[in-house]
């Protein structure tokens, strides 16, 4: 049997479903939930590649936001299961070191973690820092996407020029 990396990809089955009536949003509501579901559980350096993938097959705007709101549902999805697991367990053992947390993430804004995942920290890290400071979720979801799209747009713009 001869195994080639163009075996993974059935472009066939790409073409085919773009064909389709409504196949765009067929494949970009895909890209969405794969999205959130590989960002919600962590794996490292998935974005990127993603964001490709949906700018070659979807065209750069719809790639960028199919992917980018799958990146926010998923990491607000980390970020509840997080916070809620940090508000029994971790709130009681480290009460007072986490207060200093509190007060440190309550005067920072939203420019620290903009800083973060423009830097490239690991989503899961900034996402625990966040829940376990407490940060408000509307803050946690604009500095997330305002942080990730930079990349989420290159990719995706690079992508769609293949």
């Amino acid at each position: 049997m001869d195994f080639s990396f163009a075996s993974l990809l059935p472009i066939d089955t790409f073409e085919g479903l773009l064909a389709m009536p409504f196949g765009e949003v067929w494949l970009a509501a895909a890209f969405l939930a794969i999205t959130a579901s590989i960002y919600a559980s962590g794996i490292p350096g998935a974005l990127l590649p993603l964001s490709f993938s949906s700018g070659a097959l979807l065209g750069g705007p719809l790639g960028m936001v199919a992917v980018a709101a799958g990146a926010l549902i998923g990491s607000l999805l980390m970020y509840a299961l997080l916070r809620r697991g940090s508000e029994a367990t971790l709130r009681q053992k480290y009460g007072d070191r986490l207060e200093r947390l509190d007060r440190i993430a309550a005067r920072g804004g939203i420019l620290p973690i903009i800083g973060l995942r423009l830097a490239g920290v690991p989503h899961v890290a900034v996402t625990a820092v966040c829940a376990l400071a407490l940060v408000e979720p509307k803050r946690y979801a604009l500095a997330t996407i305002v942080g990730v799209f930079p990349a989420i747009a290159l990719s995706a713009l690079a992508g769609a020029s293949v």
